[in-house]
């Protein structure tokens, strides 16, 4: 569509952005309440710090993009930026070590599944 940034705040890109953000926010903070009020035995003991990290991480992308969205125009809009790219950043890093790793293996059993159901089958049953 070719709108420079920053986006004007009635703009699509923003609006979505921020009901995003909230949602992200109100989410984030209702899983951290359900996660804290899991009975122990529903779930690994070792696995709640990394858990809970992962959650908060969520949370800090969320309540930094809107902290940026509120700095538009303003002399902590390059401070609020850095935060949110760095927060990001480290959302991408973690990534592989958190429990979105089973998505990445998932969709690469599901592509390997659907390239092998296409071949000839190599079973020799019966008279093939």
């Amino acid at each position: 569509m070719d709108w420079p940034a920053p986006y004007p705040l009635l703009s699509a890109p923003k609006l979505l952005g921020v009901v995003g953000g909230v949602s992200l926010g109100v989410g984030t903070l209702g899983l951290w309440v359900l996660n804290l009020r899991r009975h122990p035995m529903h779930g690994d003991a070792a696995q709640k710090p990394m858990d809970l990290g992962f959650i908060a991480l969520l949370f800090f992308i969320s309540s930094t993009g809107l902290a940026l969205w509120l700095a538009t125009g303003s002399a902590w809009m390059p401070f609020w930026l850095a935060v949110h790219l760095g927060v990001v950043m480290a959302f991408f890093v973690t990534l592989p070590y958190s429990k979105f790793a089973h998505g990445v293996f998932r969709g690469a059993a599901l592509l390997k599944w659907s390239i092998e159901k296409r071949l000839p089958t190599r079973l020799r049953l019966g008279a093939d």
